[in-house]
């Protein structure tokens, strides 16, 4: 089993052995080969003075456990050593927003599909569109006349042209939508 000490992944392994053996350390799970799953929020000290100066190796269940710091290991592993790191949302909706504000600017024009989850869309037309984003919604059918909706934007004060940022959600949602609409018919 990989450790993270070996960095994950030896040279003579291939992708399908690292898939099955990264992010496990059986010596640190007493002999276990999955990591445990650790479900908890509230993390204890052995002193007052440890929790203040943060000497925890975890400080708050939402920031991390031990299954978390596995499952990154793991995903680290499998994309190699020029993976600068991995970094996991608690949902998907804090994974959109957390990747459309590290990427978008005022003036910048973003396309999303119109049937996107609800709270992204409460996010565009609220955060986002405060911020100076716009936000076109565009039906993921839409095939070659996609083109049409990309527009040059300028983006903030001497950043020049921006452009349209296209974001499409799961393939499976516009077979959805075609089988609702053959039901209607």
């Amino acid at each position: 089993m990989n450790s993270p000490e070996d960095g994950g992944r030896t040279a003579s392994q291939k992708a399908e052995t690292t898939l099955v053996t990264a992010g496990r350390d059986t010596k640190a799970q007493k002999g276990f080969v999955n990591p445990p799953v650790v479900h908890g929020s509230t993390v204890l000290y052995p002193t007052a003075d440890d929790l203040h100066a943060h000497l925890g190796e975890f400080q708050y269940g939402r920031h991390g456990t031990p299954t978390t710091r596995a499952l990154q290991e793991a995903l680290m592993a499998l994309e190699g050593p020029q993976c600068a790191g991995v970094g996991l949302a608690p949902s998907g909706l804090s994974a959109i927003t957390t990747t459309l504000l590290a990427v978008l600017k005022s003036g910048d024009h973003l396309l999303v599909c119109d049937n996107a989850y609800r709270p992204t869309r409460n996010f565009c037309n609220g955060l986002l569109a405060r911020y100076g984003v716009e936000t076109t919604y565009y039906d993921p059918l839409i095939g070659a006349g996609i083109a049409e909706v990309f527009k040059p934007t300028q983006g903030g004060a001497g950043r020049g042209a921006r452009f349209s940022i296209l974001r499409n959600a799961p393939i499976f949602r516009p077979l959805l939508r075609r089988r609702t609409r053959a039901a209607r018919s």
